[in-house]
């Protein structure tokens, strides 16, 4: 196995990290370790401080002349990362990836129809149909992290979906209970989260194919989340959805950002990449008061950090992967019976904690931030209160995440053994 440990990669110490004063950090009180929420704890890329700073010393704080030169590298990140070569043209600034989400379903999909969400999913999805009136259907992937295509053509050929959301392929629904059909809508649109959140797959060109075309086939645009494609381990290779084929191109939305390769989601700046023409001739008539504006510095932040190629992001990832190491060896001792796959790509890693005896959830919380000292049942609530580390509770992720967590490895080696050795002492997995 190859050793991640010389890497000279310094990371923030504690005391310094709760001095950012971010939403990790103030989410919960300082006894806690926060590995929760997806912001991660290395310093700034060098090449985007200089960035900010520049703005800072010319007072760059107006509104933006243009951000061609965001969109030309942008085109060359992916060119020279993933071997996509697009128009600079294709590119459309929004303030954030949910945000182009939305815009690409209210914009681009047909009026009332479905939104096919694969879950478990990024929790914010969850909001677009409720902030859009679109209905939803849950779909779970396989339990090996893969699309269950089966059900996704019985999504796409029935055309119909209950107006209150469904989940196909399982009786659970979304934070535990399905929910009754209030009327039908043809499906219109899937969104893809890819690499995948909170999974940590990196989908192959040929899942990709079959997953994009089969929704072709049914007319179904498929919204491509690739905002953590900056991240993915050695042996995987990021795809981007539109680059598969024509067809491919021609019915996929990309949105992408900087945010979690680069640690810049306050900066309020992404990405929409528009490969349809139809798509581009559409959204050239949208008012940017419904789109929004990416920030000034956003821009320029993520300008730098698609322009760098200093190697601060391959440190990055080596230094990931040493984490990584160190949770395959030490969370089998910590929590014994939980169960994970290591991540293609991401810095979360998604833990079946069902099997942990005394601590497999029969219900979850229903916040990000939930506590109940009087008795917690989910997993993510017991390792809070007795080994004061917050994750994610899993049940936030959609059909089937009761009884799961989603760790934040993004940290020092120094935090996360922390982490560990608490959670160790907690006594997790000790029979009575």
């Amino acid at each position: 196995m190859t050793s991640h440990n010389s890497s000279t990669l310094e990371l923030p110490t504690l005391a310094e990290l709760r001095r950012r004063g971010t939403k990790k950090w103030r989410g919960y009180p300082n006894d806690v370790i926060p590995m929760w929420v997806a912001e991660s704890d290395f310093h700034t890329c060098p090449a985007v401080a200089r960035a900010i700073q520049d703005c800072v010393d010319r007072e760059y704080f107006g509104y933006s002349a243009d951000d061609e030169e965001l969109r030309e590298a942008l085109a060359a990140f992916y060119e020279r990362r993933f071997g996509w070569s697009f128009s600079p043209d294709w590119v459309r600034s929004v303030p954030d990836v949910v945000t182009g989400v939305t815009i690409a379903v209210e914009e681009l999909t047909p009026a009332g129809s479905a939104i096919v969400l694969p879950v478990p999913a990024y929790n914010p999805f969850f909001e677009i149909p409720d902030v859009t009136g679109r209905p939803a259907i849950e779909v779970p992937m396989t339990p090996e992290g893969g699309f269950d295509l089966a059900a996704l053509e019985e999504v796409f050929a029935s055309g119909t979906a209950t107006t209150r959301g469904r989940v196909v392929g399982t009786e659970e629904g979304h934070g535990g209970n399905a929910e009754e059909s209030h009327g039908t809508a043809p499906a219109g649109s899937l969104i893809l989260c890819n690499p995948y959140n909170p999974l940590g797959r990196v989908f192959s060109k040929e899942e990709l194919r079959d997953v994009v075309e089969l929704a072709a086939k049914h007319n179904v645009r498929v919204i491509s989340d690739e905002i953590h494609a900056p991240i993915v381990y050695p042996g995987h290779q990021h795809t981007p959805a539109a680059s598969i084929s024509e067809i491919a191109a021609e019915n996929t939305i990309t949105v992408t950002a900087t945010s979690k390769g680069w640690n810049t989601a306050g900066l309020r700046c992404a990405q929409m990449i528009l490969s349809s023409p139809r798509d581009r001739e559409i959204m050239a008539g949208v008012h940017k008061l419904r789109t929004g504006e990416a920030s000034t510095i956003g821009i320029a932040a993520a300008t730098a950090a698609y322009s760098d190629e200093s190697g601060w992001l391959e440190e990055q990832i080596d230094y990931l992967s040493g984490n990584l190491e160190l949770l395959e060896r030490r969370l089998p001792e910590v929590l014994p019976g939980a169960k994970f796959h290591r991540p293609e790509g991401t810095y979360l890693l998604w833990v079946d904690a069902r099997d942990v005896p005394g601590l497999g959830a029969t219900t979850g919380a229903d916040s990000e931030t939930s506590t109940d000292p009087a008795g917690p049942t989910d997993p993510a609530e017991q390792i809070l209160q007795r080994a004061k580390v917050a994750f994610n509770t899993g049940a936030i992720y959609g059909a089937g995440g009761a009884g799961h967590l989603r760790i934040n490895f993004a940290t020092s080696r120094e935090i996360l053994t922390e982490a560990l050795d608490r959670i160790g002492a907690a006594g997790f997995g000790e029979r009575a």
